[in-house]
């Protein structure tokens, strides 16, 4: 006698089929992990087990996969360079002194992407309008800067 229609391996493989296709466009391997899970009921079902292995195969390579696959796979695809923001994302670039620099000071002015910003020199040379200066860090609403080796 046989138990549900359901439970052949053709339907197992065509769900299988639909998860791996929605796993395109979801992200964090969890559908695929159960797409592997539903390859192992297909299995279990072209093997002509019952519906109750075949639900179990099914249970057990969606949780193999999803403990052992889908962890190499974020670390390996989810990982990336950093997106610097904000403050974080001026250090390192470059601009051009808008204000001349007072030597005793070392305050003046510097246009970074865009934006004119109030700025400090790391050192007491005299910078002039049109010099290239460096951005080392942030410090609240002044940027403190080198000049710029070329």
């Amino acid at each position: 006698m046989e138990t549900f229609y359901f439970f052949q391996w053709h339907w197992w493989a065509a769900l299988a089929i639909m998860l791996f296709i929605a796993e395109i466009m979801l992200p964090g391997f969890f559908v695929l992990c159960l797409g592997i899970g539903a390859v192992g009921g297909s299995a279990a079902a072209a093997l002509g087990l019952s519906a109750d292995w075949q639900l179990l195969s099914f249970s057990a390579f969606s949780l193999i996969a999803f403990f052992t696959i889908r962890p190499v796979l974020m670390k390996r695809l989810m990982k990336g360079p950093q997106v610097r923001t904000n403050a974080d994302a001026l250090q390192g670039q470059r601009g051009r002194v808008t204000q001349d620099f007072d030597p005793s000071l070392r305050l003046g002015r510097v246009a970074v992407g865009g934006d004119d910003w109030r700025a400090e020199s790391v050192d007491d040379r005299s910078l002039r309008v049109g010099d290239i200066v460096e951005v080392l860090s942030v410090n609240s609403n002044t940027l403190i800067v080198k000049p710029a080796t070329l």
